[in-house]
């Protein structure tokens, strides 16, 4: 056999092996995508001192995806949460949002479960107004750099403090939140991108809830660490600043609907009491 026709063997060899590996690795993701877990935290009363017992379910990172938001609910309605928190990134920017009613009926439904609340994500401001339509056609508060006082089930106060989204330039924590040590109750901080951690050390909170990360979309399947070139938080529970606590869901949706050994998920976090 000549040489020609040695490579040209090896080149159409390569070629399908290429396009097995290419195929395999889509099918594979998008598999992957579509397995939304229900993971539960157990977190102690010293997360949110005097809050509990609490039982939050917090999502976030929908990005349009009407058939895994039904998926959600579901997780979330057999929980039977305390309160319901969406963690921003509602929508796609690479897509269109215009037939909204699956979005305002499942966020219907969701508020027929426990009493929810939303912040904003960076996607989000790219269609801003039908976004903030189809939560208002709800019921659903967007929480923009705002604080609310909201009764637990223990009779409680819970302050739960909703910003803007920091990556937007839309996030003024001095509107809404109180240096150290001024807090009379334990405050539940919602910031959609968990770097903007950084500029919230000089106020009072407990406990952020962030997503952003999508935990990177990509696991180590030999560790189950969290890959991910956003935030040195991909996923997971992490202390920060002393008593604070911060976790980050890896969200719901995905960029081009494709995960690797990090599967979507809902959290159903659970605040003992004191």
């Amino acid at each position: 056999m000549s040489c020609r026709r040695k490579l040209r063997k090896w080149l159409i060899i390569f070629t399908l092996l290429a396009l097995i590996c290419g195929l395999g690795s889509k099918y594979f993701g998008e598999y992957s995508a579509a397995q939304l877990q229900c993971n539960r935290i157990q977190l102690p009363q010293s997360a949110l001192p005097g809050a509990g017992p609490l039982r939050i379910a917090f999502f976030a990172d929908l990005h349009n995806d009407a058939e895994l938001f039904s998926k959600a609910i579901d997780h979330i309605e057999a929980a039977k949460p305390d309160l319901i928190i969406f963690g921003g990134d509602f929508i796609m920017v690479t897509e269109r949002f215009m037939r909204t009613r699956w979005a305002v009926n499942g966020l219907k439904k969701l508020r027929s479960i426990a009493p929810t609340y939303a912040i904003l994500g960076n996607q989000d401001y790219e269609k801003l107004e039908q976004v903030e339509r189809a939560f208002a056609t709800a019921g659903v508060p967007i929480l923009r750099n705002q604080a609310i006082d909201w009764p637990t089930p223990g009779g409680r106060i819970l302050r739960i403090i909703g910003l803007g989204d920091w990556n937007e330039g839309d996030d003024a924590p001095a509107t809404c939140m109180l240096p150290p040590g001024q807090e009379q109750h334990p405050v539940l901080l919602l910031s959609h991108d968990p770097e903007s951690r950084w500029q919230l050390c000089r106020y009072d909170w407990d406990l952020m809830l962030s997503g952003h990360t999508h935990g990177g979309q990509l696991g180590n399947p030999f560790t189950g660490d969290f890959i991910s070139l956003r935030s040195s938080m991909p996923a997971g529970l992490f202390d920060f600043e002393g008593n604070r606590r911060i976790f980050v869901t890896r969200g719901v949706g995905a960029i081009l609907r494709m995960r690797f050994f990090c599967p979507p998920e809902v959290n159903i976090i659970e605040v003992n009491s004191d």
